[in-house]
């Protein structure tokens, strides 16, 4: 706009303030006296050019065209328009599902369900134990195994788990998450592969892979971080060099925000994290452009519809201009990101029915955002792991956005929009400004959990998020407003307790018919390698492959690197 233009604008805006919308506030109250969103930033009442110009937005410089840099409008240059030909190309948005419960042989069934139902990725949620390196006969195990999900103590249980299921099928693959011991996570798949016939480039894997995320949001760490930054870069570079077209790792976004960092920090602390896992992978001698394919984002968002759309926005343009800047990577693909999201958009106990609604809507706000996979939740996830029911919703859920009513019509169609794009400039700059500041404070993420930076702003906030929510502050139906006096819901999905025998008992035949000598020798091998600094992915497939056990191998780690002892008492 010319500045007579925007001087007409500005002078008209003053007057419709003045003579329209305050007479009609003062007779129709505003539903509080601030608007913010769940990032705390300020909401403005009405959102023009001036709000760009004010911005100093450019078109090609804040925008520009889909599949392009800076990457705001999307990862691919068709948006959802396009159908996949390859099946492991991101033309349209993914369904995909995060789910598990019990042992491998009682959730096969549900696996094969979900391909019945059109899933094109499957990510199991693996119980506690083996998220931190025990196996289910280990006293610590005991009372958990398969409780928050599959138990998985050897490739015998990958076996049962994907026994008669196709996975060269699903679309774009199958994984769960790995963080604390990537490289095994990493092996299970792979050889799982080929005791299917299949070599890598015949079938897909996603795996999460961010262990530093855990020693501030999670806690599901083993092993300090510089050890464990260097097991999730052998990941990478395995599939960098191996499968191409697989996932390496994701830096999760999801579980920081749900830690209560807010989606805005949680963005930044998720990219400086991958940064660690760069630099480590530079200085091994790879080039970004080498790792960029196997990498991406996981991301969720707690309440707000517009912050959704504008963090993944903003998410994509930052982390662009950091691969050119940081890392001198030209302006092509190298500088792309390709991101997941779980939709869920805090779902209640109270009326679980209504997380069907939060849920869509949530999954929308990501799609219009540009996510290449969605994930949504379980309305009844806020009882237990989702019933049958719920995941065949889940999976109808991402279809529908994905196939009815027209989103996928254009590409990037709130692009323009003022409100979206002086939210996405202001959220990237309020994210690379925490960046910053985390960087010359505190010297990167190693000194900023060292020092409880991260952990005491998480706990802030969280107070922060409930209050509002108790004040009254942020409205959620049935629960602080249209309350009613209907009972808890009964019915969710439960583990038969016997289970767990089942499983420690299989676990003790297992190791006494194996060829433990082959084991011994295996784990001599996976113990050499990382006591010489080698990647560890071929030796932890030797022991895969001889079915020594995730404690196994994760207990020779751990007389290796030692283990993670927080000295944050918040």
């Amino acid at each position: 706009m010319t500045e007579q233009e925007l001087k007409q604008l500005r002078e008209a805006k003053e007057k419709w303030e003045k003579e329209v919308r305050q007479p009609y506030v003062k007779e129709c109250p505003e539903r509080r006296k601030e608007f913010k969103n769940d990032i705390e930033q300020v909401i403005e009442p009405l959102y023009t050019p001036l709000d760009l110009e004010e911005r100093g937005f450019s078109y090609l410089k804040d925008l520009g065209f889909p599949g392009q840099y800076p990457w705001v409008r999307g990862f691919t240059p068709n948006g959802n328009r396009s159908s996949r030909g390859d099946k492991f190309c991101y033309a349209d948005c993914i369904t995909g599902i995060y789910s598990g419960l019990g042992i491998a042989e009682e959730w096969n069934q549900r696996i094969k369900n979900l391909v019945k139902w059109g899933i094109e990725e499957v990510r199991i949620a693996i119980d506690l134990p083996t998220q931190v390196g025990y196996d289910s006969d280990n006293l610590m195990a005991r009372g958990e195994v398969g409780r928050t999900g599959v138990a998985i103590d050897s490739l015998e249980d990958m076996e049962r788990l994907y026994e008669d299921v196709a996975i060269d099928k699903i679309p774009m693959g199958i994984g769960f998450m790995g963080n604390s011991w990537g490289p095994l996570a990493l092996a299970l798949n792979v050889v799982l592969g080929e005791k299917k016939g299949l070599k890598p480039s015949e079938y897909r894997v996603e795996l999460q892979n961010d262990p530093m995320k855990e020693f501030f949001a999670r806690g599901t760490y083993i092993y300090p971080m510089e050890a464990s930054v260097k097991l999730a870069a052998d990941v990478y570079e395995w599939c960098a060099n191996n499968a191409p077209h697989w996932i390496a790792g994701y830096m999760c976004c999801s579980h920081i925000n749900g830690a209560g960092a807010g989606s805005l920090k949680a963005s930044a602390y998720a990219m400086m994290n991958g940064f660690l896992y760069l630099d480590e992978l530079v200085k091994r001698g790879y080039s970004v452009d080498q790792i960029m394919p196997v990498m991406g984002f996981f991301f969720d968002e707690r309440e707000d519809f517009f912050t959704m759309i504008s963090i993944y926005r903003a998410s994509r343009k930052l982390w662009a201009k950091f691969m050119k800047e940081r890392y001198s990577v030209e302006e092509g693909v190298g500088t792309s990101i390709m991101m997941t999201a779980y939709p869920h958009g805090g779902e209640t106990l109270q009326e679980p029915i209504n997380n069907i609604i939060r849920i869509a809507l949530s999954a929308l706000a990501f799609y219009l955002g540009g996510t290449n996979v969605l994930h949504p939740a379980g309305y009844d996830e806020a009882m237990a792991t989702p019933g049958d029911q719920a995941a065949k919703l889940q999976i109808r859920t991402s279809q529908i956005v994905n196939n009815e009513l027209g989103f996928n019509r254009t590409i990037d169609p709130l692009a323009g929009s003022y409100y979206v794009e002086s939210l996405t400039i202001d959220i990237a700059n309020a994210m690379e400004a925490e960046i910053k500041k985390v960087e010359e404070e505190f010297g990167g993420p190693y000194g900023a959990i060292n020092a409880g930076y991260y952990q005491g702003w998480q706990t802030k906030n969280s107070f922060r998020r409930q209050e509002v929510v108790e004040s009254g502050d942020r409205l959620s139906v049935g629960v602080n407003v249209y309350p009613t006096d209907e009972g808890l819901p009964k019915g969710a999905l439960r583990m038969d307790p016997k289970l767990e025998e089942r499983q420690v008992e299989r676990l003790k035949k297992l190791k006494e018919r194996r060829d433990n000598q082959k084991v011994k020798a295996a784990l001599k091998e996976v113990k050499r390698a990382a006591e010489a600094g080698e990647n560890t992915v071929e030796s932890v497939l030797q022991a895969v492959r001889a079915y020594a056990t995730v404690g196994e191998i994760c207990d020779v780690w751990r007389e290796i690197y030692g283990e993670y002892v927080s000295t944050n008492i918040l």
